[in-house]
């Protein structure tokens, strides 16, 4: 809920807008979620419609560059795409040749291996789990400059699922303490499973094969086996978190998000989606954190095809859809975190100070926050 204030005769009245519909709960692990309050959602704009940025399904932070956003589109065009964090410019072109296979362009993720700053792109889409042919497009971060397009040489990881399964995968993540590829299958009506692979620049032609890391919640969770049997059991299955599409891992390691999109709701309006926040402790690996139960981004607005997301610290990520018109891009920050100066175009210095009720709030761009930087909803 947004809450506005009007300054009358001197005094300063607080009054609150419209309520804004609750996101629905989530049961994971056969508990409820809890929520994460602590960012909130700010609209950049919408990225204008081009070949290279239809269907969005993979964005990553520039770590060469900063401000910038790497962008690739599901099975459009053979490019990646630098548009500023404002989403209005895009700063051009990176082809990679020769040809690597261009179906199912599903994630990108941002990593350091060996002190240089990789990009890695997930050509791994199989909806149907029939072709079995996956693979990881890599390459050396470039910088983005003045020339409109660059052509970059990429290498390949060929890999496959243990025992040779054939899974549906949209979610890759890179850690960079582990020096690990994380991939997440995509799955519905049941638990999206986590797998792994080390890095390494040695792999040449030869098929790896990922380990797996883990299942995310429980299948008891989602109503696996109902979905066809009513109205009721369809309703309960939209409830569980499945059909994942998105993923990454802050850079220091520390957060990690994976976001699905239900879009087998029949009501697209409906709030089955979400973006899962997991705290990873110091020392604990990211199989460890995953097996935790995880937190819910409370301001998390499902966007359709909503197939990206990335980090550009802990205290600020980006999401995209994969919509194929105009998507809109939207930050997602904590509004008083330490090095966050400016939210929503307001300074801190400009926050005020406002009390309502005998309570103390921090007021900034018609938003009350608690004195911990919190929106209050």
């Amino acid at each position: 809920m947004k809450i506005h204030s009007i300054l009358t005769c001197g005094l300063l009245l607080v009054c609150a807008c419209a309520q804004a519909e609750e996101p629905k709960p989530l049961v994971f692990n056969g508990d409820t979620v809890e929520w994460n309050t602590e960012y909130e959602r700010v609209y950049i704009g919408d990225l204008k419609k081009k070949a290279a940025l239809v269907e969005i399904s993979g964005i990553a932070c520039s770590r060469v560059t900063p401000g910038y956003i790497w962008m690739q589109s599901d099975d459009y065009s053979d490019c990646i795409v630098a548009v500023d964090d404002k989403g209005t410019t895009r700063q051009k072109l990176v082809n990679l040749t020769p040809k690597v296979g261009r179906s199912d362009w599903e994630d990108m993720c941002g990593g350091v291996y060996n002190g240089k700053n990789y990009l890695f792109i997930g050509a791994f889409g199989d909806n149907n789990a029939s072709t079995g042919k996956y693979k990881i497009v890599y390459f050396e971060e470039p910088a983005i400059g003045d020339v409109k397009s660059q052509t970059i040489a990429p290498s390949v990881i060929n890999f496959q699922y243990p025992g040779g399964i054939k899974h549906n995968a949209e979610s890759m993540m890179y850690d960079n303490v582990e020096q690990k590829l994380y991939i997440v299958t995509k799955v519905y009506y049941d638990v999206c499973q986590v797998f792994s692979l080390d890095m390494s620049l040695d792999y040449g032609d030869e098929l790896q094969t990922l380990e797996y890391v883990c299942d995310l919640g429980k299948s008891d969770d989602i109503g696996v086996g109902k979905v066809l049997q009513g109205k009721d059991s369809v309703e309960l299955a939209y409830k569980g978190f499945h059909l994942a599409t998105a993923a990454d891992i802050s850079p220091d390691g520390s957060h990690i998000l994976i976001k699905n999109q239900n879009n087998t709701a029949q009501d697209h309006n409906q709030e089955y989606s979400w973006v899962l926040l997991w705290k990873r402790e110091p020392n604990e690996s990211v199989a460890d954190a995953l097996k935790r139960q995880p937190q819910a981004i409370h301001s998390y607005e499902q966007e359709w095809q909503g197939e990206a997301i990335c980090w550009l610290n802990n205290n600020v990520f980006f999401t995209v859809s994969d919509d194929d018109g105009e998507p809109p891009l939207y930050k997602y920050v904590k509004p008083y975190a330490e090095g966050i100066e400016i939210v929503n175009g307001v300074k801190k210095s400009e926050w005020r100070k406002v009390l309502n009720n005998n309570t103390l709030y921090l007021q900034g761009n018609n938003h009350l926050y608690s004195l911990d930087g919190r929106m209050i909803k």
